[in-house]
């Protein structure tokens, strides 16, 4: 869910790497008395990888996630690289395509929330992101005849999976953009755990992995309406995944009128149920990942059954600077940014 712009190759991206760290939705603002044994900075997944690690063989743990994410993107998930499980199954739509493992259960898992997202989320939107293409040089307003054109295919509901096999109906294409920053996070945390690393700070993107450690993390969320490095309010936490998906992220603009990337599938066209940003918080990064968008796209009040759920909390900013906050986060969350008021925290029980 961070932009990515059309920065074609890793020389181009590294050389905007300082200011596109601060492009996604959440800054970890203030690590003071979190000092790392290391930090290490990378590209995978279109976006800026960071790491700041505490323990034995921070070094070498620090490598491994960046070279496991990178093998995410290239053997399992990127609709762009051929090769991938994802660009194979695309490929082929209409027919039965053998997947790994890894990757048929992170598909299960998605499509599970979005069954129960009713399609918020829909990862068969594939064909309408490429045909808008936010966030490229080439993102252009596409017609009507052909967002309807492309409506017909899309249905999370016709991807068939069976024997270790998907199978979508003729015409699809998936996009997992929606969870391969979040998958990542959860890839992240495994290896963490087994290098019996102390402490870790991983930020792929528009996804947080805060693991181990003691004590809270101040993380600050981005102000929609100011400059990419300003927050307008601050979480405290730690042991969790946080995602934010906001409408600033990657932007078309067409006679003044502004599009941003996270599409309805219903309609085609960019969702717009009157938030500007959603940042939530869980234990999963897929799940965070997956949410942030399904949120975005159900707006405030449709949301949260789902976050009750799937035991989720979140933050909504609406496009007036309102803020909401699930109950869970009430004594967690502070707005440091006068322009932004309180709403309310909502009583999930």
């Amino acid at each position: 869910m961070a932009p990515t712009g059309n920065l074609k190759n890793k020389a181009g991206i590294a050389a905007a790497c300082a200011a596109a760290a601060f492009l996604v939705g959440i800054i970890i603002y203030d690590t003071a008395g979190h000092t790392p044994e290391i930090s290490k900075s990378g590209i995978a997944m279109g976006t800026v990888i960071t790491e700041k690690l505490h323990g034995k063989n921070a070094q070498e743990t620090a490598e491994e996630i960046l070279e496991r994410i990178n093998e995410i993107e290239s053997a399992s998930l990127s609709r762009r690289i051929k090769g991938s499980d994802i660009y194979n199954v695309n490929a082929h739509a209409g027919k039965a395509e053998s997947v790994g493992k890894n990757t048929l259960d992170w598909v299960k898992r998605t499509l599970e929330i979005c069954k129960s997202s009713a399609g918020a989320l829909d990862i068969t939107v594939g064909r309408l992101t490429a045909l808008w293409n936010i966030g490229d040089d080439s993102a252009r307003l596409p017609s009507q005849p052909e967002i309807d054109g492309l409506l017909g295919a899309v249905g999370y509901g016709k991807v068939l999976i069976s024997n270790g096999l998907i199978k979508l109906a003729e015409g699809q294409s998936l996009d997992m953009g929606a969870v391969g920053k979040g998958i990542a996070c959860d890839e992240a945390s495994q290896i963490l755990d087994k290098n019996g690393i102390d402490s870790a700070i991983i930020s792929v993107g528009g996804s947080i992995l805060l693991f181990g450690g003691k004590d809270k993390i101040k993380v600050g969320i981005r102000n929609p309406a100011g400059a990419a490095n300003d927050y307008m309010g601050v979480l405290n936490l730690k042991n969790c995944c946080i995602s934010t998906s906001g409408d600033y992220e990657k932007v078309l603009e067409v006679n003044g009128k502004k599009y941003h990337h996270i599409l309805d599938a219903k309609t085609g066209y960019p969702a717009d149920s009157g938030l500007t940003s959603v940042t939530i918080v869980c234990k999963s990064g897929l799940l965070s990942d997956a949410l942030s968008t399904a949120c975005f796209v159900l707006g405030y009040k449709k949301s949260l059954p789902l976050l009750k759920e799937y035991d989720a909390e979140a933050v909504f900013i609406t496009h007036n600077k309102s803020v909401y906050i699930t109950q869970g986060l009430a004594g967690s969350f502070e707005i440091t940014n006068t322009a932004y008021s309180a709403a309310g925290a909502e009583n999930e029980s």
